[in-house]
């Protein structure tokens, strides 16, 4: 078993381009004040301020912008990869054909930790998985759904704590050391981001305290 090292995990902004009208000046303001490693645009909705504007502004600011399941679009645009919602292999295996080997291809982990290690083994840059407790599950132990604690302990593929959606979610995400914390539309896409923005960043910064003082 590998020793986990503990670093802060780093933020990841899922966006929902439907709950705003200016995405272009929204997120000037918000990433301008904040440390955000990566975008990744939803694909829940479609809208024309998914352009070349928006992922060249995202950027600027030195941040990397993925497309939610849309490797074609995310060519068009030159974003810099995908996030892939389903474990599906084909998919998988054909964004990595169809994206240049720089390229970011992240994946959200199903109900298998044996498929995720495949994906993990296969170049996936990242595993998303779902903060859940899955304590009551009896099948064997490669057949039950990984969990973050899980993953970090044993593998050196980044793990992404997935769709976080309120602050205690976080806080939990950033207990059981999560290389990123993808924060759902609905925690930071609402009337003041910059207060909870402020909130999990403080949160990771008693991390960063406490790391160092063990």
């Amino acid at each position: 078993m590998k020793e986990p090292e503990k670093y802060p995990p780093e933020l990841i902004l899922i966006m929902d381009l439907s709950l705003t009208t200016n995405p272009v000046d929204d997120l000037k303001l918000i990433l301008a004040q904040s440390d955000i490693a990566t975008i990744i645009i939803s694909n829940k909705t479609t809208s024309p301020s998914l352009n070349r504007e928006l992922i060249t502004t995202i950027q600027s600011l030195n941040i990397a912008v993925l497309i939610e399941d849309n490797v074609p679009l995310a060519n068009q645009l030159g974003a810099d990869g995908t996030h892939l919602s389903s474990d599906d292999e084909d998919m998988f295996e054909a964004a990595l054909n169809a994206l240049d080997e720089n390229s970011i291809i992240g994946i959200t982990a199903g109900e298998s930790r044996h498929k995720a290690m495949v994906f993990a083994e296969s170049g996936c840059s990242y595993l998303a998985i779902n903060l859940a407790n899955n304590d009551d599950i009896t099948v064997e132990e490669f057949e039950r759904p990984p969990e973050i604690d899980w993953w970090v302990q044993l593998f050196g593929t980044p793990c992404v704590a997935w769709n976080l959606k309120t602050v205690e979610e976080t806080a939990e995400a950033i207990n059981q050391q999560a290389d990123f914390l993808a924060l759902a539309p609905e925690l930071w896409q609402k009337e003041k981001p910059d207060d909870t923005l402020k909130s999990i960043r403080q949160l990771i910064s008693n991390a960063a305290k406490e790391t160092i003082t063990d």
